[in-house]
């Protein structure tokens, strides 16, 4: 067995890249969590579906790169909470076709406001001229990682 030193995780960008995301999402869930009780996942398929009216529970997967069972979950939640609706999908009977109710559009509504005031707090420590560089590095690296 060849000796290898351990791996730095504190250098490693996939660790380090897992634990600022978690920190994030953390700080920025308090503003939707308790006041509205939604889950991050739930909140994340809320905000697929503002985004993308009438899609399906793969389609929200392929999207946002969640576990098929995070996303099963949540639509449940959210189903039992009527915040959602699912419909067949005229195309495809084995197809729920996602949409938000006017009860979920409404608090969408609601929480976007809180959660982008949070991700402006959250890049307070960056000028402009770092906020723009780090976008640009973080679509570099999302490229050069393209299948």
């Amino acid at each position: 067995m060849i000796n290898q030193l351990p791996l730095d995780l504190k250098k490693f960008l996939p660790y380090r890249l897992s634990v600022l995301e978690q920190r994030i999402s953390k700080t920025i869930a308090q503003k939707y969590t308790k006041q509205f009780g939604l889950s991050r996942i739930e909140w994340r398929v809320m905000s697929t579906l503002a985004m993308f009216e009438g899609i399906s529970a793969k389609q929200i997967c392929q999207f946002t790169r969640m576990e098929k069972m995070q996303v099963s979950r949540a639509i449940n939640g959210l189903t039992q909470k009527q915040l959602i609706n699912q419909k067949v999908s005229p195309n495809d009977q084995r197809i729920n076709l996602l949409t938000l109710t006017g009860k979920g559009l409404s608090i969408y509504q609601l929480i976007v406001p809180l959660v982008v005031e949070e991700e402006k707090k959250i890049f307070e420590t960056f000028n402009q001229k770092e906020l723009q560089q780090f976008h640009q590095l973080i679509n570099k690296l999302c490229l050069s990682l393209e299948p």
